[in-house]
Order: C-alpha cells, then sequence, then structure tokens
C-alpha cells in the first residue's frame, strides 16, 4: 500500500471520520435523534451463541439477570454437555428463548437472526459471549446506565480483560467472578448494545459485534455510523476517543472479559471447534501473552454478588 496509503488508511481516514461523526453526527443525534419511546416485551436482551458452556451458563444467566437484563436469546451450536438440565428452568420462567444453530462458524448469521426476529420484542439487544459480564460500575442496572443513550442507534462497553490468576485448576464450586481479579491496566476492543429501531451496516465485518455501526440518517443522507462510546464519543472502530490516559478509572461501565479462566479451561477451548474460527484461536502464545499484561487488579463486579446470591436463595435474612 505504501507510506501515503497506511498513512490515510490508519491516521488521516480515521481522524476525518472522528470529526465528522462528533459534530455533525452528533448535532444529528442529540438535536434531532427521537429518544426510544417504544414499550415492547423486553427493554434489555442479551443474544449469545454458545457452545458446551453449561457448567458456566446458570452463573452467566443469573448475574445478568441481576443486572438488569429482561431477556436472552440463547443459540445453542452443536453442544453435547448438560445445558438443556441448566436453561430449562430459565425456560420454563419465561427469561430465555433457546433457539437450536447447528450451522458450522455461524455467529454472523445468528446475531442476523436474532436482530430481525426479536426487534419487536425487545428495545436493546447486547451481542456478547458466555465468558463476559457487563459490569455497570455506579449505575444498579444496564438498563439505568443505558438510559442516557436512548438517542444513539448503537452503544459500544469496553472489555477490561481478565486472566488466570495464576490458577491451574478451576473451582467449580465457586463463581467465575470471585475467582479472577488479575487484568489489564487498559480497555482494549469491546462489545455493542444495538437499539432494535436501527439495523447494523458492517455485519460483514469480522469485528462487527465489538463495535457496530449502524445505518443511520444524518442531515438526509443514509451513513454507517459507528456506535458511540461510553465517554460520548462516535469513533470507528480501533480508533476509540475519550477517558484520557486513565480510562478505566474514569469509566462508568466495563464488560469484564473472562478469555482464559484458570489453565485447565483455557487447554478444553484450545481443543474444541469455534463458533466463529473455523482454525481455533485459542493458544499457548496467546494465553501467554495475555498473562503478560495482567498487571493490575479489579474487583468492581463484587458489588453485584450478593444481590446475586440473594436473589438465588444462598443467603437468607
Amino acid at each position: 500500500m505504501g507510506k501515503v496509503g497506511n498513512l490515510w488508511k490508519n491516521r488521516l481516514r480515521p481522524l476525518l471520520q472522528n470529526l465528522f461523526f462528533n459534530t455533525v453526527g452528533q448535532l444529528s443525534v442529540r438535536l434531532f435523534g427521537t429518544a426510544d419511546k417504544r414499550e415492547l416485551k423486553y427493554e434489555i436482551s442479551l443474544c449469545l451463541i454458545f457452545k458446551d458452556e453449561g457448567r458456566f451458563l446458570k452463573e452467566w444467566l443469573d448475574y445478568h439477570l441481576t443486572v438488569g437484563v429482561d431477556h436472552f436469546y440463547l443459540y445453542d451450536n452443536n453442544s453435547t454437555d448438560n445445558y438443556r438440565e441448566v436453561v430449562r428452568p430459565y425456560i420454563d420462567n419465561g427469561v430465555v428463548t433457546l433457539i437450536d444453530w447447528p450451522y458450522p462458524q455461524a455467529q454472523v448469521k445468528c446475531y442476523q437472526h436474532c436482530l430481525e426476529t426479536f426487534c419487536n420484542e425487545t428495545n436493546w439487544i447486547g451481542y456478547i459471549d458466555a465468558d463476559e459480564f457487563v459490569c455497570p460500575k455506579y449505575a444498579s442496572t444496564i438498563k439505568e446506565w443505558l438510559s442516557g443513550y436512548s438517542k444513539f442507534p448503537a452503544v459500544m462497553i469496553d472489555w477490561l480483560q481478565f486472566g488466570t490468576n495464576g490458577l491451574i485448576e478451576h473451582d467449580y464450586s465457586k463463581n467465575v467472578i470471585e475467582q479472577y481479579f488479575s487484568c489489564w491496566d487498559d480497555f482494549w476492543m469491546g462489545k455493542s448494545f444495538v437499539n432494535t429501531r436501527f439495523r447494523i451496516s458492517n455485519w460483514q465485518t469480522q469485528y462487527f459485534h465489538h463495535h457496530s455501526y449502524v445505518h443511520y440518517s444524518v442531515l438526509g443522507f443514509k451513513v454507517s455510523m459507528p456506535a458511540v462510546n461510553q465517554f460520548g464519543f462516535i469513533s470507528p472502530m480501533g480508533h476509540e476517543w475519550g477517558g484520557g490516559k486513565h480510562r478505566v478509572a474514569h469509566s462508568t461501565i466495563q464488560i469484564n472479559h473472562y478469555y482464559t479462566k484458570a489453565w485447565n479451561v483455557y487447554k478444553e477451548k484450545m481443543q474444541r471447534p469455534d463458533v466463529y474460527f473455523v482454525k481455533n484461536a485459542k493458544d499457548m502464545q496467546k494465553l501467554l501473552t495475555r498473562e503478560m499484561k495482567c498487571i493490575k487488579r479489579n474487583y468492581t463486579i463484587l458489588r453485584f454478588l450478593q444481590k446475586m446470591r440473594y436473589n438465588n436463595g444462598e443467603v437468607t435474612l
């Protein structure tokens, strides 16, 4: 591509996009955009495609119910474990819709199906994985936090990456969120919540669920607009604005990404098929590289632990 091409791609184009979306785009949303007034069956829902995550699904569901998620659209991708036994009570209670999704590497199609099929049931759909936990820092619920973004078509919430905590064996008698605290000192990428009034425009990219772009009308012109981030900036993927050098400290929400967990869990994941990649992207080098970035500890998510236990009847008055 050459130096000029790389300069345009990596510096100048993102800069111009940032300037456009954070001037004209912001004015269009804030002055002419409308808040979502629809009263649908659910306000906040999560979409998850999973494979053999039965051991972790209960905690994932219970935690997100604790932080205000109303409903879950779960897409099973050829699991062979006991996931049906785990999710059955949640189906019976009406908080889970379970869809059989047996297609190989069909995560994109799954997410498209979810938005197109259930857009009239729920105001927001968040696209996250079974190792990701949405953690508001001050708000009591995701719903409360998202209320400030009702005019925006999509919101990107930053990842905080967590490591193994040096553990060889995961303790299945304990929750994930009470075993892993070692993490990176900065955010990296994230995941999107999409307002179902709008349609995603970047399905064709690998990172559409990390940073959704949506079709949006700006001054009468249809544009592909990136999600707004938690610092109020509409920025292209990989060129996040806001938060300064201490973004984690200045943040109001994060997604705790327990990518590895203990060594035995990660080793297992290395040896099984992936819902997106033809070749499993997990390997030993990736684990070690991520571990070397775990130089901080973060305990924010523990603020929800007792509430989750109380809701589950594990603690009583």
